[in-house]
């Protein structure tokens, strides 16, 4: 009996064990729900346009600072002004086109008095200025697909104006060919060192057109540039009038290149005080002069000024035109210095005009109200230095003028210093 109770016991506390572990309740799962949220970044290409056109005939001003990027044909439609306050930027290498609306209608950039211009090209990747039927795009380099460097006024031109001394009746002036009477037109003050920004590596090609009342436009226009202003390697080649006129002003130009004008190659007036130096001109068979040289217009002769010219080689047309191909013409009592001066394919052809009120003879630095000249070579096998001055009253240009067959080294322009021309670029 003992023995059967203690079994009962035993297998009791067995099955209440059992029971024990098998009611345990079973570790709890948790279930964590983590949402992932992709970041995907949608990449939109916007494409660059191929032109982007400035102006729609008429006035177009700019008041603001602008940026014209080189990529990109910029196109000018009629007159875009900067005015005062205003700047412009120009990217090097950049393409700018102009419509060719003509008289009236004609496009052209106008910096104005107070304004900034910054067109600062290089040597691999200058700034080409042109007309809308130009084909030349980025790519093509300097020679374009289609334009003749002979085509001319296709449109108006670069102006430029400025604060600096004129000689004009009042010292101020309205710039010829666009409006009278407005503050963007007006140049002129008293600031000799004034600053309109730079012009650099910049090529103005085929423009000149001929506005209302017989007025053109030039290539370049400078109307009372100061010094301050960084004028350098220029080039302006097919312009139906000037290469570059000067009113006034105390502008400092190195390295310049004017092909195939109409006109006259370097046009000053009004009493230009400033420098231009290191110039190489071509003529066409229909071009005036290399030079056009005129005194102060300042009726009480209060105002004057002399400029300095140094370093110019001039190729003539080997077949002008009758009456053309001059060899220079200073006049209205011009004042200042012409100095190093080669002349090539210069066979028969004269000096159009010396003025007798202001000619001073020979000297090496410009003087006030003297008209001087020094180291004029003229390469010909034929002419004779009496013919080349027979049309002027000058008889002593035997003291800085003589002839030769061949040229004197480091006489005339240092041609080296224009390979990114379009010229340049037509001699190879």
């Amino acid at each position: 009996m003992k023995n059967s109770t203690n079994k009962s016991s035993l297998l009791t506390l067995m099955m209440f064990s059992f029971s024990l572990i098998s009611c345990s309740s079973d570790p709890e799962t948790i279930i964590e729900t983590v949402t992932i949220t992709e970041t995907v970044t949608v990449t939109t290409v916007i494409p660059t346009p191929d032109t982007e056109t400035v102006g729609s005939g008429g006035i177009t001003f700019i008041d603001d600072s602008q940026t014209w990027s080189s990529d990109r044909v910029w196109i000018m439609n009629g007159k875009i002004v900067v005015r005062s306050g205003g700047s412009l930027t120009i990217e090097s290498g950049t393409i700018v086109k102009a419509q060719n609306g003509q008289g009236v209608n004609a496009t052209a950039l106008v910096i104005a008095a107070g304004a900034t211009i910054n067109a600062v090209g290089t040597s691999d990747a200058p700034i080409i200025f042109t007309d809308i039927e130009d084909s030349i795009s980025y790519g093509d380099g300097v020679i374009s697909p289609n334009r003749e460097p002979t085509d001319t006024g296709k449109w108006g031109g670069v102006i430029v104006l400025g604060n600096a001394i004129v000689g004009e009746d009042g010292g101020s002036d309205d710039i010829e060919g666009i409006a009278e009477g407005f503050d963007w037109t007006t140049y002129g003050g008293d600031n000799d060192s004034d600053s309109s920004g730079s012009i650099s590596y910049v090529s103005i090609r085929h423009s000149g057109t001929q506005l209302a009342g017989g007025d053109e436009i030039q290539g370049l226009t400078l109307g009372g540039v100061g010094s301050g202003t960084e004028l350098n390697n220029i080039e302006v080649v097919g312009s139906n009038d000037d290469g570059i006129e000067i009113f006034g002003g105390a502008a400092v130009l190195t390295n310049i290149l004017i092909l195939n004008q109409r006109d006259d190659a370097i046009d000053l007036d009004e009493g230009y005080r400033g420098s231009i130096t290191n110039v190489l001109i071509q003529m066409r068979s229909n071009s005036d002069n290399p030079f056009e040289i005129d005194g102060t217009e300042d009726s009480t002769g209060v105002i004057g000024g002399s400029f300095t010219v140094n370093n110019v080689t001039i190729y003539g047309n080997a077949s002008p035109e009758s009456g053309k191909n001059n060899l220079g013409d200073w006049k209205s009592d011009a004042t200042g210095l012409t100095n190093n001066v080669v002349y090539k394919n210069v066979d028969d052809l004269t000096i159009k005009g010396i003025d007798a009120d202001t000619y001073s003879g020979i000297a090496t630095e410009k003087s006030s109200d003297n008209l001087n000249f020094n180291n004029f070579y003229f390469m010909s096998a034929k002419s004779t230095l009496d013919e080349i001055f027979a049309k002027t009253t000058v008889t002593d240009y035997a003291d800085w003028a003589k002839v030769s067959t061949s040229q004197v080294e480091t006489t005339g322009a240092d041609e080296s210093l224009f390979p990114w021309t379009l010229w340049s670029a037509l001699q190879n």
